[in-house]
């Protein structure tokens, strides 16, 4: 889905002295309800501002908060012309919630992420005035996971009821692909632990290959930017699962086969010599990671909302209009804190990340040589088009 254009005003909450000296010079026309508005933000929004500093939250975090809750107050008083921003009305809330699901599934994450936190601070510091069981409808509405169709049971989400971003593929020289390829974690590692296996390495007695320091040492690669080197679990439990990743992606792709209770390199492994042949194993590679990360556990045709989550932020990745990585970064940074969604979405992004499908810096995004990957993956199970001046060498769904 096209992503929600960054706003460029201030926050209400983010200078009390410059919106009273707005709210001054306002004309008489402001209506009544916005004036009242107004007033409650001022008063609001040094305690607000000092209670999210108290929970540990960086400066970026806390604008991007406040941010949030224009957005939210925005919409909230068209739903509740009479509104009291310190008893919000679930229902009101609710509508609001699923006003910004239906036109920005990833968004609504954000909002009732920075809502939940607002409303901790109204109970916290004992400043919420309206029904103590209101509260708690409020709070469990910004729990609710999923974007369209969390009302739904899960067999009825469609990709139809999504709007995904189209992905954006520029032209890339053969030079771009290869080095691209060459300095990517998934293909470093690869070659790290077909190295490592040599002429083959005994299983244990029930059939799996032992984690032991040294294979896990082969992993010595991880992703450049903000989520590169997240670890999700414990350092040693993240590293074991991530070798598993591995062995299951070098199976699948061929790479490697069980022999003699033996793990060994397959004949295509030993022939990889040049660029042709690695250009071909990585887009295998890829493919059966976005698969394995993405989509593991879907029926075709059949989704629930997390293969559409997930699919939904990598085609935002690899389009013109990247998403923030904050969101994602705070959510890895103060876990018990997140919402549970994005959390969940931050590790597996998290785990791109490491893998190299993505770069996260201010932005999360699908490096350029991958993106024909992305779109020749997803194509088939959502509706996703490519644009750009590259687009014209894929296939595109509908077409022959």
């Amino acid at each position: 889905m096209a992503k929600k254009p960054k706003s460029t005003k201030k926050s209400r909450f983010g200078n009390p002295v410059k919106a009273a000296a707005d709210a001054a010079t306002r004309t008489h026309a402001t209506p009544s309800a916005d004036a009242r508005l107004e007033r409650a933000m001022i008063a609001l929004s040094p305690g607000f501002v000092a209670w999210l500093e108290s929970q540990g939250r960086p400066d970026k975090s806390i604008d991007m908060s406040l941010l949030i809750l224009d957005d939210f107050f925005d919409m909230y008083r068209i739903v509740e012309p009479h509104m009291d921003p310190t008893a919000l009305v679930p229902a009101a809330v609710q509508e609001v919630m699923d006003v910004t699901a239906d036109a920005n599934p990833v968004g609504v994450m954000g909002m009732r992420s920075g809502v939940r936190d607002y409303a901790n601070y109204l109970d916290q510091m004992r400043l919420w005035t309206g029904a103590p069981e209101d509260l708690d409808v409020v709070r469990d509405v910004c729990n609710q996971t999923g974007g369209p169709g969390s009302d739904f049971d899960s067999d009825e989400v469609s990709p139809e009821d999504w709007e995904f971003a189209d992905v954006f593929i520029p032209v890339l020289s053969r030079e771009e692909m290869v080095e691209t390829a060459a300095k990517s974690p998934l293909w470093k590692n690869t070659l790290a632990l077909l190295q490592w296996l040599g002429d083959g390495r005994e299983l244990t007695a029930d059939g799996t290959m032992e984690a032991t320091p040294d294979a896990l040492a082969a992993l010595a690669h991880s992703g450049i930017g903000k989520l590169g080197a997240a670890k999700v679990t414990t350092p040693q439990d993240h590293l074991a699962a991530r070798l598993d990743l591995y062995w299951e992606l070098l199976n699948v792709a061929g790479l490697v086969s069980v022999e003699e209770n033996h793990l060994r390199p397959t004949p295509a492994a030993l022939a990889l010599a040049g660029e042709d042949d690695m250009l071909l194993a990585m887009r295998d590679l890829m493919g059966q990671f976005i698969y394995i990360m993405t989509l593991e556990g879907s029926e075709e045709g059949d989704y629930e909302e997390w293969h559409l989550d997930m699919a939904d932020w990598l085609t935002q990745a690899a389009s013109e209009a990247p998403p923030e990585a904050e969101l994602l970064v705070q959510a890895l940074k103060e876990p018990d804190a997140a919402d549970p969604d994005v959390l969940a979405i931050a590790q597996n992004i998290a785990q791109w990340a490491q893998e190299g499908l993505v770069t996260v810096g201010e932005f999360v995004q699908v490096p350029p040589a991958w993106r024909p990957d992305v779109f020749d993956m997803l194509k088939d199970d959502f509706p996703i088009k490519a644009t750009g001046p590259g687009a014209a060498d894929q296939i595109q769904p509908g077409t022959d």
